[in-house]
């Protein structure tokens, strides 16, 4: 005889099994007819309904279900009941800024090349994020950095009532055991060996952002996220000042502000030798701005990779040619020497001769430009191809040590 299995399900702190669903959980619904047809629900409710343009769906009858069963809506039509996937899930709650697609966080988060674990030795893994947003690269980056935190420990159960008149316990009591609690949680929040710090400078963004990220799986990647609001360089000072040291501490940063390059000082002074640094910016025109910014004030960053994304997030990353470079003829020019470009040709020579002079690439005039050097432009095209219109575009820059720089 074939014994039924049981369902499992464990949920314990951080770590759980999903076989049925159970209150809190959020699901995915799509109709069994149509598959562009669903639903992301809230957090089941028993006395909760989904209403449709096809009928009620009962949060109860959604409940006790396993993933791909099915469920009636009170109009007959049938729904197939799915985890919902973090992809999922980042496009399809609620929104009040433009998230970063999960195409786009995915490779973002390759691009850091992250390799966290629980036996990780090479110190403290701190990432900053400036501009949470909506909060879904604040996900992708908190599932990556998840292995290497340990468990979350437990609240302490509530205080039982007197077994004698069936009070509840004094307010001294539960107090204490409260404190106790929160000293725990302060103590595993300090021996994190990987966190994200991510600052938004809108406190309603900020705070729909937390929503989001503890929504997913039951916070299950929430706690390795610390969430502030304010200026991304006025949180770097503070972070020193708090340290009580002016040494870098950040392994990576991800900027996705406005005015990126007027961050780009503070963050370099955080960021450690080898460090990423990658920022989003709309326009290739704003990555431009960035190297223009490292050049003129020395910053220690080089620049590795500039990448345009795709139209929401449909494009793995196209990379661009982007240099600044200063014209090999300039030197000749500004000490009085001619160019052989500059030499006008008579009606008499010959086609031959004139075609020597004819540069087939730009780029082959230039040269790569020192930062004292004034008189530089950029190359700034795509690698391959023609450029794709999309959702804007990757500076990937790496944070150079003193002896490393040129």
């Amino acid at each position: 005889m074939r014994l039924a299995a049981a369902p499992l399900r464990q949920i314990c702190g951080q770590r759980r099994t999903l076989a049925t669903f159970v209150e809190r959980d959020i699901v995915l619904l799509r109709q069994k007819l149509n598959q562009d047809n669903f639903i992301l629900t809230k957090p089941l409710n028993p006395a909760n309904r989904i209403s449709t343009h096809k009928g009620d769906i009962s949060h109860s009858d959604i409940i006790g279900k396993s993933p791909r069963d099915l469920v009636t809506s009170s109009a007959g039509h049938d729904y197939r009941v799915h985890n919902v996937t973090l992809a999922e899930y980042v496009s399809l709650t609620r929104r009040l800024v433009t998230p970063i697609y999960p195409a786009d966080a995915n490779l973002i988060v390759s691009l850091l090349d992250l390799h966290p674990s629980a036996a990780h030795e090479a110190g403290k893994l701190e990432i900053l994020e400036a501009g949470t947003g909506h909060g879904a690269l604040t996900l992708h980056l908190s599932r990556a950095i998840h292995a290497a935190n340990s468990q979350k420990p437990k609240p302490l159960p509530s205080p039982a009532p007197d077994s004698v008149g069936g009070e509840p316990a004094t307010e001294d009591s539960s107090g204490s055991g409260q404190t106790e609690s929160d000293d725990a949680l302060t103590a595993w929040k300090a021996s994190r060996k990987a966190v994200i710090h991510t600052i938004d400078i809108s406190p309603k963004y900020s705070k729909h952002a937390a929503k989001v990220v503890a929504g997913f799986r039951h916070g299950l990647y929430a706690d390795n996220v610390d969430f502030h609001v304010g200026d991304a360089s006025g949180w770097i000072k503070s972070e020193h000042e708090r340290r009580n040291s002016d040494q870098p501490f950040l392994t990576h940063a991800f900027l996705d502000l406005p005015a990126t390059h007027d961050h780009l000082s503070a963050v370099a002074s955080a960021l450690k030798n080898d460090g990423t640094l990658i920022i989003f910016n709309p326009s290739i025109t704003q990555i431009v701005d960035c190297v223009q910014k490292i050049k003129q004030q020395d910053i220690p960053l080089f620049l590795d990779q500039t990448l345009e994304l795709g139209n929401n997030g449909t494009s793995g990353g196209k990379p661009w040619d982007l240099r600044a470079v200063k014209p090999r003829a300039a030197p000749k020019v500004q000490s009085g020497e001619e160019s052989s470009d500059s030499v006008q040709s008579s009606g008499s020579e010959e086609p031959e001769k004139q075609d020597q002079n004819i540069t087939r690439d730009p780029a082959q005039t230039l040269t790569e430009a020192k930062p004292e050097e004034p008189n530089w432009t950029f190359v700034c095209r795509p690698k391959v191809g023609e450029r794709i219109i999309g959702g804007g575009f990757l500076g990937v820059f790496r944070k150079m040590n003193n002896s490393a720089r040129p």
